[in-house]
């Protein structure tokens, strides 16, 4: 298998998912806007270097998992599919042409992101990504319990410790991120993307492609994809 791990939030899409999301459950009435506060709460403290980020992280899932307890789960399933059309806008204009590269060179693509995962297998079914690792919401008989089963947006590493990665047989062909926390992921891979300002370095022998906001270079990539693949005859 080859395959690809690859960041969302600020990667493929612009901005955080959860803020968004949680926004148009507001206007659904699904939360409370006092949720919104708490974000810019965490936000604020994070900014004032009073927690860490991995921190940051998991307050913001935690936060956004309670303001959901009691919450029937089809209802908030339908919530995040009809929010779809309105995050639509919201994905880097290429990431649909990343999809479609990646595909045509036989490459299964895993999203391993803190955004909802509710949000990222729908778009799996749109991109026809092989696999999520993201932030689960912990649900009991139909409904959520306002705990947080999983959440791959710290320790990402973790990911490449799965039997799917393991194998002798799978090989890392890329990654993507933006931030700090990919930084095992893009360091695993045979080609690392850094997408935007990427204010971080990697490992002196890797050759990261950088992709800015507005535009990636995909011919680019696919020629280091092919590249690669080629020097591979197994793969060919």
């Amino acid at each position: 298998m080859r395959y690809a791990l690859i960041d969302w939030d600020n990667t493929i899409h612009q901005g955080y998912t959860i803020y968004g999301l949680t926004d148009y459950l507001v206007k659904q009435g699904l939360v409370n806007e006092t949720l919104t506060e708490t974000f810019e709460q965490l936000k604020l403290a994070y900014h004032a270097e009073q927690i860490t980020y991995a921190d940051y992280t998991l307050q913001t899932c935690e936060a956004f998992a309670n303001a959901l307890a009691g919450c029937e789960l089809e209802r908030y399933r339908t919530c995040v599919s009809s929010y779809l059309t309105v995050n639509e806008t919201s994905l880097f204009p290429d990431a649909s042409l990343l999809f479609k590269l990646l595909k045509q060179l036989e490459i299964d693509v895993y999203l391993v992101s803190g955004a909802p995962a509710e949000v990222l297998r729908d778009y799996a079914a749109k991109f026809e990504i092989k696999g999520i690792y993201g932030f689960e919401l912990a649900e009991q008989d139909g409904r959520l319990t306002g705990q947080v089963a999983s959440n791959y947006g710290v320790d990402k590493d973790r990911v490449l410790l799965l039997p799917p990665f393991q194998a002798s047989a799978s090989l890392h062909l890329l990654s993507a991120g933006d931030a700090v926390a990919d930084i095992p992921l893009l360091e695993n891979a045979r080609v690392p993307i850094i997408v935007g300002e990427g204010r971080f370095t990697l490992k002196e022998s890797i050759s990261p492609l950088r992709f800015s906001k507005q535009t990636w270079d995909l011919d680019q990539l696919e020629q280091r994809l092919r590249a690669e693949l080629a020097g591979i005859p197994s793969l060919l």
